[in-house]
């Protein structure tokens, strides 16, 4: 029997075929085995990830909602540049101080000068068009976004591969079938390929004809570059093609930067003229040429090194502590309350916390448990400290490194409801998800779950 206790509605939530699927697996003992769903790794691309073979079934209505928060805190936090520093590179430059060891970034710096900011600042940018990210925990509140991640490698973008191999299960195929139901996997490749081909004609980078993406996997991981399949790719963009009317076709280009070949002011791959360029790398690549080709709006670029500043916790702060401001709408002040958490930069100053007065740093000793301490450059989960998980001479260290820095955040601590999934070879545990939800420009990508097991403890 499955210990389902408090993860039961929060299951539901999101669809009541999952309270469907729990007691399914009840009656079923069987599928408690992840052997079960053998489909889910078949693919030898999918099995170095551990993919949860147990689904998340999601109701239109639900998926309306997601889709509505991603591609608002998508175009909230874009537009922080003009509205709060003007654009200016001067005032980003010192906004985005750093004064931390660029070989301890633990992803990326923006220590920028004021010169490079202005290249990356002249248009064309690539903000608005940039893919992303945003993270959210769920608490019982609802979703919270706790970090915006943009730039071509988000993570997510095998949902396709990983949909069709969940599909393919004989046990979620018996469970659908008994019921006379009909699932389908997000579109996230589709999305994304919308996206190019809508931006790419407003950009004017292509005028009609073949469309050709690039989708720059090199350098990186054998394993990760096996997730991108060229033929699901090609596959996904003809098909958005074919739905928009264009005839003449295209191809998706998987490559590395020696690929690239400049032809009388044409960026070529394999002999085919490229309009669109996608980073899909480990952040290693060599950009000159599609940066280049992108600044002299030959090409569309997704997205270069405005990532850096795109990703950089401390914009998700600059939303916060404006959050009253009438720079913002009725609308998005809303938006605000109900899904971004408290954030502040960790810098000399007062403000407020959960209704009441604070400084900082004064008063971060006295508030550790209900704080997390973040690196605004770091990636991957790195640089995250709970106060709740330090000792007082740790939360202390932490403190005076993030002041002499200046480039870390200061987070409200949030609670994740608990789900129950499939674990180990047989069996089941509660688990914590991470919402990872994808917008391209105006086109929802769908959700990324990234998940930790065995974190609630009895």
């Amino acid at each position: 029997m499955l210990d389902l206790g408090e993860a039961l509605p929060v299951h539901e939530r999101w669809s009541e075929v999952n309270r469907e699927f729990l007691e399914f697996v009840e009656r079923n003992p069987e599928y408690l085995r992840r052997d079960s769903f053998a489909s889910v790794s078949a693919a030898p691309a999918l099995r170095r990830f551990g993919v949860q073979p147990w689904p998340l079934f999601i109701s239109s209505a639900r998926l309306r909602e997601l889709e509505s928060l991603a591609l608002g805190i998508d175009r909230l936090v874009k537009s922080v540049f003009p509205r709060f520093l003007g654009n200016s590179p001067a005032r980003i430059a010192e906004y985005f101080r750093s004064a931390g060891d660029p070989a301890d970034q633990g992803g990326f710096t923006v220590r920028m000068s004021r010169e490079m900011l202005m290249l990356l600042l002249d248009e064309p940018s690539g903000i608005e068009s940039a893919p992303s990210r945003g993270d959210y925990m769920e608490t019982a509140e609802g979703l919270r976004c706790i970090e915006l991640n943009c730039g071509g490698s988000l993570g997510g973008l095998a949902n396709n591969l990983v949909a069709e191999h969940h599909l393919a299960s004989p046990g979620l195929r018996r469970f659908l079938g008994e019921r006379g139901l009909a699932a389908r996997g997000p579109d996230t490749m589709g999305a994304l390929f919308r996206h190019i081909l809508e931006d790419t004609a407003r950009a004017g980078t292509w005028k009609g004809g073949e469309l050709n993406v690039a989708l720059l996997v090199r350098p990186s991981d054998e394993a990760q570059i096996a997730l991108t399949d060229p033929e699901l790719c090609n596959r996904e963009l003809r098909q958005v093609l074919e739905e928009r009317g264009v005839g003449a076709g295209g191809s998706a280009l998987l490559c590395g930067p020696e690929d690239f070949v400049e032809d009388g002011g044409v960026l070529r791959v394999d002999g085919r003229p490229v309009h669109a360029v996608v980073e899909m790398h480990d952040g290693t690549a060599d950009l000159r040429f599609p940066f280049w080709s992108f600044k002299r709006g030959r090409i569309s670029l997704y997205s270069g090194p405005i990532s850096f500043l795109l990703s950089d916790k401390r914009n998700l702060a600059l939303v916060s502590e404006n959050a009253g401001s009438d720079e913002f709408t009725a609308e998005e002040r809303a938006l605000i309350e109900r899904h971004v958490p408290w954030t502040r930069r960790v810098l000399p100053g007062a403000t407020g916390f959960r209704g009441r007065a604070v400084r900082l740093p004064d008063d971060l000793p006295a508030l550790r448990p209900e704080l997390v301490l973040k690196k605004a450059t770091s990636l991957g989960g790195h640089h995250v400290f709970l106060g709740r998980n330090c000792t007082d001479e740790q939360w202390s260290a932490l403190v005076a490194r993030a002041l002499r820095e200046e480039d870390w955040v200061v987070q409200e601590q949030l609670d994740s409801v608990p789900y129950c999934f499939q674990h180990g070879e047989a069996g089941a545990s509660r688990s914590e998800l991470i919402w990872g939800l994808l917008a391209f420009g105006s086109q929802f990508g769908g959700a990324f779950l990234p998940m930790q097991d065995d974190v609630f403890p009895d």
